[in-house]
């Protein structure tokens, strides 16, 4: 066994000194060239879909992993295949939501290099490392009968249903009030949220409802009805375009139903059904969003693949602009540790001076007028880990797959991560357009809830029954 560890950690370090050289190599060799741009965009595609596949193979099709390759490639890197094949130049990005820009060759190759460095690096941490460990397994008995498991649900089922109504009213709040005017959330954060503070307190408990529901690991049945139930509650937000909240919340469901019940949640022709079906559903909600007109000519490659992926220009521009960013506070890998905490909402001025995220600082930098009208490019976590350096994202790549397998064990453990484990899932299948880091601030918010409600259950006879 331990001979076994031995050669597997060599082999490791051989295979990340190997890349590392590869790295610099073409690190070196970046420049003006077409060309090179086209040999750059190849190996990013050839390195994810290498990746995707083995990680398919090994660790299964709803394995964490996998689904952040999968959502990598929609989110950020998928327009890539269409310039590739369309003989289109990346380099431009016109009328594709942030405006237009225009960039040279040697920012998109430094662009493409670091998506391909962070994909790799991190698929060889997590094959060598974890491969013994796969993470499709069903969990641990203990979560079928054991003494927490009946008293999680009662819980989970009484928060729900007393608190199903402020959803509802939240819902009707929001679908009437961002009908007229949506971007005055963005703007002003809560100041102009349509929902008063009080609704969305006790909305608050509905939705942690639903995360003891899937902390006490119930059967199919029941998981498939909260989760419907849950589901539900957050089609306000999918009416007002929010693919976010549906694409994670799916691919959670997806990840719980393999990680507890069955592996072979759906067969292999349906998951291609399936992913084209999001697909058109993601593009059908832009429209939503943006207010566009349904047309034939929208339902094409590059409304798919670049219209989804854009998030992979955030890169390049602030390559281009990270000179100029005035209210630089602090790394931007640090914002969702400790910008949570501030309690500054919306985008202004006096929110740049305290916070120091991708979307804010960035955007303003950019144009300062659309930043205060309410745009924003959203977050990108390798831009997060760039602004510390092309070491930032080594050491995010390699980082990544211990935060994953750390997650993975304690969810074995903890009742608490499970509890944790929608807002955990759903961070990771989207941070390719978020920040690299959970947040600090939602994980202490839900820690306090939970333990507060665990506190005022236990004081009653429903929690001691379940126990005994």
């Amino acid at each position: 066994m331990n001979y076994t560890f031995q050669t597997k950690t060599i082999s490791y370090i051989i295979e990340v000194i190997i890349s590392l050289v590869i790295l610099f190599i073409e690190y070196v060799i970046i420049n003006d060239n077409s060309n090179m741009t086209a040999f750059f965009e190849v190996q990013l595609l050839v390195v994810w879909g290498y990746a995707q596949y083995m990680s398919y193979k090994q660790f299964g099709t709803f394995n964490l992993f996998s689904l952040i390759l999968a959502s990598t490639f929609l989110f950020s890197i998928g327009g890539v295949l269409h310039f590739l094949i369309s003989g289109e130049d990346i380099r431009y990005l016109n009328n594709r939501g942030f405006g237009d820009f225009s960039f040279s060759n040697t920012i998109i190759q430094e662009s493409l290099l670091m998506y391909a460095i962070f994909i790799w690096l991190s698929f060889v941490t997590y094959k060598h490392k974890f491969s013994t460990n796969p993470t499709n397994n069903v969990l641990i008995e203990k979560y079928k009968t054991g003494q927490y498991g009946q008293a999680y649900f009662k819980i989970g089922k009484f928060l729900m249903f007393a608190f199903l109504w402020t959803m509802i009213y939240k819902g009707y709040l929001y679908v009437n009030s961002f009908s007229m005017d949506r971007i005055l959330i963005f703007l002003n954060g809560n100041l102009d949220n349509p929902v008063p503070t009080w609704v969305r307190f006790l909305a608050t408990f509905y939705e942690i409802g639903y995360f003891f529901i899937i902390a006490s690991k119930p059967d199919k049945k029941l998981f498939k009805q909260y989760s419907s139930l849950y589901f539900f509650s957050i089609i306000p937000d999918i009416i007002l375009g929010n693919r976010m909240a549906f694409g994670a919340f799916i691919l959670f469901y997806c990840w719980y139903y393999a990680k507890m019940y069955d592996t072979r949640i759906i067969k292999r022709k349906y998951i291609i059904l399936a992913v084209i079906g999001l697909l058109l559903i993601f593009q059908g909600m832009e429209f939503i969003r943006d207010g566009m007109t349904l047309s034939k000519s929208h339902f094409s490659l590059t409304s798919f693949l670049v219209g989804q992926s854009v998030s992979f220009y955030i890169l390049p521009i602030y390559i281009t602009y990270s000179g100029s960013i005035l209210y630089y506070h602090y790394p931007f890998i640090l914002y969702n540790i400790i910008g949570g905490f501030s309690g500054y909402t919306g985008q202004s001025i006096e929110v740049l001076e305290h916070n120091c995220g991708v979307g804010h600082q960035l955007i303003y930098t950019v144009n300062p007028d659309y930043y205060l009208m309410g745009a924003s490019f959203g977050s990108n976590n390798i831009v997060e880990l760039y602004d510390i350096g092309v070491v930032g994202v080594i050491l995010g790549a390699i980082f990544l797959p211990y935060m994953l397998r750390f997650f993975e064990k304690k969810i074995n453990s903890s009742h608490f991560w499970l509890f944790m484990s929608l807002m955990i899932v759903s961070h990771f299948v989207t941070f390719s357009r978020g920040s690299y880091f959970p947040s600090l601030y939602l994980i202490v918010k839900y820690f306090i809830f939970y333990q507060f409600i665990l506190g005022i259950f236990k004081l009653t006879k429903m929690y001691k029954s379940y126990r005994e």
